[in-house]
């Protein structure tokens, strides 16, 4: 079976470039909830972060979970993390503690073919104190809050080619180039 190839969103230019080895594959019906650090996930979240790591090849630990799904201190979220499938990924050299600042890109885009809408957020991103981490949305995921979803599919959203933060933190069009929308993929 051919490789499937990604499909940017319709202001870009579809690429047709062959995915990896893993990419692209959909993820398990599973809500099941787990525990990653500390943080609870589904498993089906924590299927799509392990697909990511298995696609980054760079120094950061994706399984570096910060912040997970179902929490009710969502103030500094926008409600994202209230439901399922929103993940906060530390960029954080898990040898020295020093940021990866450099990796960032490349976990985005490992993110990315695992199914997930994500970004990187700066330090102060999101209010003073804020620390820098990567932010992902699983894409299609059954138990998202609304504000996940207006992250995917709202005019802050992923498939809208924006950058996931609504007002008054954004919009901005997605650094990243838009998104990588795979076969089974329903926003």
């Amino acid at each position: 079976m051919p490789a499937e190839t990604p499909t940017l969103a319709a202001s870009a230019t579809p690429v047709a470039t062959p995915l990896p080895a893993g990419a692209c594959l959909e993820p398990p019906d599973d809500y099941t909830r787990v525990t990653v650090r500390g943080e609870t996930v589904s498993a089906r979240t924590l299927w799509m972060v392990e697909r990511a790591k298995e696609l980054y090849t760079g120094p950061a630990d994706m399984m570096r979970v910060t912040q997970g799904s179902y929490r009710t201190d969502v103030g500094a979220s926008f409600g994202t993390h209230a439901g399922g499938g929103a993940v906060d990924i530390s960029i954080r050299d898990p040898k020295t503690n020093e940021f990866l600042y450099g990796e960032t890109e490349a976990m985005v885009h490992a993110l990315r073919l695992a199914g997930f809408a994500a970004w990187y957020r700066p330090a102060d991103a999101l209010g003073k104190g804020s620390p820098p981490h990567i932010h992902a949305i699983a894409v299609g995921d059954k138990e998202l809050s609304p504000d996940a979803q207006a992250q995917l599919t709202g005019d802050e959203g992923y498939f809208r080619g924006m950058d996931g933060l609504p007002p008054p933190n954004g919009p901005h069009p997605d650094p990243y180039g838009g998104p990588i929308v795979c076969k089974w993929m329903k926003p």
